[in-house]
């Protein structure tokens, strides 16, 4: 947008002017005035000066709103008063550093992250940092019910990890996203559920809140995800939703293994080369367990396709709290600080399937980080997210069968 201009060209402006053609010269002109014949003032015609608002730039658009959502997130849970000082700098950086990250400052990011490190330090085999974690976690857990706020496991860890890995990439490439990934966001209208205990077929519509202010809280939920896999695949994938509302009912029943043998069913309903044109996928299907359609499986990470990745998740996911979270919904904060986590859990298992030369899902049970036997010996840290940061930067970043954006963008082929 042009903001200022020279003196050379006031005779053009009078007659842009005068005509009332309708060439924006800048956001301050326009054609005014009785049919655009009213005079000019010497103040209309003086030099302008650049004009801006520091409040419309996109950081600090992205500032009010992450304070704005804190200020809801208080105003639920009175973090501010029954949590330490130093917790609630902790989780308003976070924010602010996401904040940054999303814009690609991520020199800036990288700053607020470096002190939070000093501050939190990460658990590993010489520190006992993970005390102040796991002790902060547990006042949240004392509390009961919608009193309860749920950040992640332990609160807010996988959050710094993430942002530390992202920042990391970020200050020392230029991350441009030369090639564009399609993510499929498949989510069926309603779903046709025979609870495990109980033979009622229960009918569930898909929550309002995930298709209100186009997909807001889904695109929210995503979009820490978007820049951390930037970030793993060396600035090379940039990636973007797009989204396909299935109208059919998915039918969740035993005689499908529950949802094992309903995953494929919506996508295979989409539009006609939709399929082969994403990366990606995540099912988001109707399903609230408090409701009584319990089920085994809730959601996870399974393949469609040529091994494209496919995220699983019920609506209620995105929406609520659930299981051991606590109860109620699930606030802006809360969605933006463990959603991520989730994604990055999910994420992982589909990488290290692609690798399987590194041995970093052997155990029959999965989830090898949960059990310190399984752990590689060079890997320092204690729990779930140091396993992830450490295979990221110890095996998979080194891999000579492929980088991440080489066997992504395989899948596809």
């Amino acid at each position: 947008m042009i903001t200022t201009f020279d003196l050379r060209y006031r005779s053009v402006l009078r007659a842009l002017k005068s005509a009332c053609t309708a060439v924006l010269v800048t956001s301050l002109l326009s054609c005014g005035g009785d049919g655009g014949t009213s005079a000019e003032s010497d103040a209309a015609l003086a030099p302008l000066v650049p004009v801006s608002n520091p409040a419309a730039t996109p950081a600090a658009i992205a500032a009010a709103k992450t304070s704005a959502q804190l200020d809801k997130f208080w105003t639920k849970y009175g973090a501010k008063s029954t949590f330490d000082k130093d917790w609630v700098e902790l989780l308003t950086k976070l924010l602010e550093a996401e904040d940054k990250v999303v814009l690609e400052d991520f020199k800036g990011a990288r700053v607020i992250v470096d002190e939070l490190m000093k501050k939190f330090p990460l658990m590993n085999n010489n520190s006992i940092g993970g005390n102040a974690w796991w002790d902060n976690y547990k006042k949240m857990n004392d509390k009961v019910g919608d009193s309860r706020p749920h950040l992640g496991e332990p609160s807010l860890y996988s959050h710094l990890r993430i942002l530390d890995d992202i920042t990391k990439v970020g200050v020392s490439k230029t991350l441009v996203g030369k090639t564009t990934l399609r993510m499929a966001v498949v989510i069926p209208a309603c779903s046709d559920i025979v609870p495990e205990r109980g033979p009622t077929l229960i009918n569930e519509r898909l929550s309002p809140e995930i298709e209100a202010n186009d997909y807001e809280v889904v695109r929210q939920s995503m979009r820490l995800f978007q820049s951390y896999l930037l970030a793993m695949s060396g600035g090379e994938l940039r990636l973007e939703l797009k989204f396909y509302k299935i109208e059919k009912c998915l039918q969740i029943k035993p005689e499908t293994r529950y949802l094992l043998d309903s995953i494929p069913v919506p996508l295979d309903q989409l539009p006609e080369g939709e399929a082969k044109k994403a990366d990606m996928f995540w099912m988001i299907y109707p399903n609230d367990s408090s409701k009584g359609a319990d089920i085994s499986i809730m959601g996870g990470m399974s393949s469609y396709g040529n091994s494209k990745p496919l995220f699983i998740s019920p609506d209620s996911m995105i929406t609520k709290k659930r299981d051991t979270q606590g109860t109620g919904s699930r606030t802006d904060v809360e969605r933006r600080t463990y959603i991520p986590q989730w994604a990055q859990h999910e994420f992982f298992h589909h990488l290290f399937s692609a690798w399987p030369e590194f041995n970093l899902e052997t155990n029959t049970k999965g989830h090898d980080w949960n059990d310190k036997n399984f752990w590689p010996l060079d890997f320092t840290g204690q729990i779930e997210a140091d396993y992830y940061s450490e295979a990221l930067n110890k095996r998979l970043y080194g891999a000579k069968s492929g980088s991440i954006s080489e066997k992504l963008k395989r899948a596809n082929k």
